[in-house]
């Protein structure tokens, strides 16, 4: 990380662990120390201050150990299908054997020029402990590489993220993190886009997935111009109401748009009653097709299908209006029901 003092810049190396950084801010302009936490999904924020003067880094949080010693991080390159090169960050059990064994969790967003959420999560503790890989898939469309990062990930460009979260669990799978089989895909609100997108495109690639109040139905939406956010999310998505080009490209990755008759790995949504943000009306619609689609399959089931599972299709619909989890409380019980789904679909028994 490079910091500035007097005009000259300086560089510093932080610790292997981080992953997040957030600069405390500071009322005098004249001040020769600035202060800054560090964090990571495994590693709960830790604080620094750093001398400009001395060119030296001090931690001020004490702890006795730092979580992440018990945890190999691991940061990769993936190979879109237009050959750029898409950064993963992968988290797992330090000393961990037969991984290719092990279940796995993707993250992913890629929208509105927003990182991935890295920070920390008590839950991933547990699932570290328990074997688990993580993996957080800095995907176009998100602001993890700059501005042009998000444009290349938007409007007409959203097949790019779409395609760059395929070559990340490929990737993953080809070394050696664990299997389709063991493998779960996670994301939220935007989120759901491109996981939604996957999971039309290449179910075999995952055995479940978990949404957190998720744009799924893209196309409706945008064509709506009564619904709140519809107007402001033309930067992010294009105008479908006035260019016949852009709806029809929608319309191609629209989770809503592509459900079809095929096996689905099973799901399990969560979303607020009353979310201005997500209306529940169109994730019901989603899950109707969904569901819809999986009977017919299962009807007309093909040779090559035989003697998989049907899916589960779970809807977790809160009370409230919250994007997210209207209290400490409540965010640790959705947290707990999703993971228990997790566990059972990927047949694992928890440790502890």
């Amino acid at each position: 990380y490079i910091l500035t003092t007097y005009g000259d810049p300086v560089g510093y190396k932080l610790p292997a662990w981080a992953c997040s950084f957030e600069l405390e801010p500071h009322p005098e302009y004249t001040t020769s120390t600035c202060y800054f936490w560090l964090a990571s999904p495994v590693q709960p924020p830790v604080r620094f201050a750093y001398s400009l003067v001395e060119n030296k880094l001090i931690e001020l949080t004490a702890q006795e150990v730092h979580t992440a010693v018990n945890c190999h991080a691991v940061h990769l390159e993936a190979k879109s299908k237009d050959e750029v090169w898409v950064p993963i960050t992968v988290f797992h059990k330090a000393n961990s054997v037969e991984l290719h064994r092990k279940p796995l969790l993707i993250h992913v967003y890629g929208a509105y020029g927003t990182d991935v959420n890295m920070s920390f999560k008590p839950e991933n503790l547990l699932l570290i402990k328990d074997g688990w890989i993580l993996a957080y898939c800095h995907v176009r469309g998100g602001g993890e590489l700059g501005l042009g990062w998000h444009k290349d990930g938007c409007t007409t460009k959203k097949h790019n993220g779409i395609h760059d979260l395929k070559a990340c669990i490929n990737l993953l799978h080809k070394l050696g993190f664990s299997q389709p089989v063991y493998t779960a895909l996670a994301s939220m609100s935007a989120g759901g886009v491109l996981s939604g997108a996957l999971y039309n495109n290449d179910p075999h690639l995952i055995r479940a997935m978990v949404l957190q109040s998720p744009f799924l139905d893209v196309l409706n939406t945008m064509l709506d111009p009564h619904l709140p956010l519809t107007i402001e999310e033309q930067e992010e998505w294009g105008n479908p109401l006035v260019d016949e080009t852009c709806k029809e490209y929608i319309k191609s990755y629209c989770p809503y748009q592509n459900i079809r008759p095929q096996h689905y790995p099973s799901l399990f949504i969560t979303v607020s009653e009353n979310d201005q943000r997500i209306p529940l009306e169109g994730v019901l619609r989603y899950i109707r097709r969904l569901r819809k689609a999986v009977r017919a399959h299962a009807q007309a089931k093909s040779t090559d299908d035989k003697g998989l599972q049907m899916p589960n299709i779970i809807l977790d619909v809160q009370p409230g209006g919250s994007h997210c989890a209207s209290s400490w409380e409540d965010s640790l019980n959705q947290v707990a029901v999703q993971l228990a789904f997790l566990y059972s679909e990927l047949g694992l028994v928890m440790q502890e």
